[in-house]
């Protein structure tokens, strides 16, 4: 029960990350159509495109991966009732040394 909610939390927060990528991109797809062809402005409206791109695919990466987290006995899962944050903050605490030793800043 507890696992079902988490899962449910953790959509409602990709959920909630993906409408502004969306408006985001939306909007840089209206700039394509309406600015001049312009090189540097279009250049700036590719990096647009792609760093949306790449901030949808870390979000999928990181959805995907919390889900798996979620639903393997890997560690414990927030209690029903546990906020967000706590699932986010439960969710990010490396579980071994030797997962500490694979994060780079």
């Amino acid at each position: 029960m507890a696992q079902a909610h988490s899962v449910d939390v953790l959509a409602d927060f990709a959920h909630q990350m993906r409408q502004p990528l969306s408006a985001l991109e939306a909007l840089t797809s209206y700039l394509d159509l309406i600015t001049p062809q312009d090189a540097r402005i279009q250049e700036q409206l590719r990096r647009m495109h792609a760093e949306i791109a790449h901030a949808d695919q870390i979000l999928s990466d990181g959805v995907r991966a919390a889900r798996a987290y979620l639903v393997s006995a890997a560690g414990p899962v927030p209690a029903r009732g546990a906020s967000p944050e706590d699932v986010v903050e439960e969710l990010s605490r490396p579980r071994t040394s030797a997962a500490m030793a694979s994060v780079t800043h």
